[in-house]
Formats: C-alpha cells, sequence, structure tokens
C-alpha cells in the first residue's frame, strides 16, 4: 500500500471513530438525563408522602402542562417496558427506580470507557496520519 492510500485509510478510520465517538456522547447524554429524570422521580415521590391531596402540574404534551389535583399517593403505576405497567407501593417504586438508576450508571460507565478507548484509538490514527504526511512532504519536497 502507497503512502497516499495508507494515509486515505487513516482519514477513512478517523471519520469512522469520530462518528462512532458521536454516537457515544449521544447516549451519554440520554443516560446521563434518564439517571437524574429517576432522581427527580424519587425526589418527587419523597415529598409527596403524608399528604392526601397533592397540587400538580400534569404534562398534556408538547410542553403545555395543566394543573390537577392528585388525591392519593399510596399506590403508583410503574412502567416495566413493552406499554406494561404494574402497580406498586411508594417503597416499591422508589426500590425499581433505584435500581434502575444502578443499571443506568452501570451503562454510562461502560460508555465512558468505550470512549475513552475510542479517544486513544483516534490519537494513535492522528499521529500515524501525521508521519505520513510528513513522509509525503519529504519525498515532493
Amino acid at each position: 500500500m502507497s503512502e497516499e492510500e495508507n494515509l486515505q485509510a487513516l482519514v477513512s478510520q478517523m471519520k469512522l471513530i469520530e462518528a462512532y465517538l458521536n454516537d457515544l456522547i449521544s447516549k451519554e447524554t440520554t443516560v446521563s438525563r434518564l439517571i437524574e429524570e429517576g432522581r427527580f422521580a424519587i425526589d418527587a415521590i419523597r415529598n409527596m408522602s403524608g399528604t392526601d391531596n397533592v397540587q400538580a402540574l400534569m404534562p398534556i404534551g408538547i410542553g403545555v402542562y395543566m394543573q390537577s389535583s392528585v388525591a392519593s399517593v399510596d399506590k403508583l403505576l410503574v412502567s416495566i417496558g413493552s406499554g406494561v405497567a404494574i402497580e406498586k407501593s411508594k417503597d416499591d417504586a422508589i426500590n425499581y427506580i433505584e435500581s434502575r438508576i444502578k443499571e443506568l450508571e452501570v451503562a454510562l460507565r461502560n460508555i465512558s470507557s468505550q470512549k475513552q478507548d475510542l479517544a486513544m484509538k483516534m490519537e494513535e490514527a492522528r499521529a500515524e496520519a501525521n508521519t505520513t504526511v510528513q513522509k509525503l512532504q519529504k519525498k515532493s519536497g
């Protein structure tokens, strides 16, 4: 393989790494947002404890909310996936959310590790590309 072909292959490799890195950054943002949302949900459940009637804002879509009154917060519906929700007590719902947060934190650590690996591969590819460019400049110079 000639130096020019090697350089083109390295540039292609760097573009692929960059695209994958951008995908990981997007996933990392999503997972971080879900962790934060889980923590807010736990806080909301705990703050509604011991009250019979709670005033709340209910989302009705496209960023529009309406005031509503929540009569009892003894039982909550928890989505478990595939459009299925089950009724849980406050404590069980909090435990479920905490376990989901732990799973998401593991996923976030894995994403972070993958990002570090890709960053190293990108640096290696850049260094090799710079070396190849210098060789090409010496040949033409």
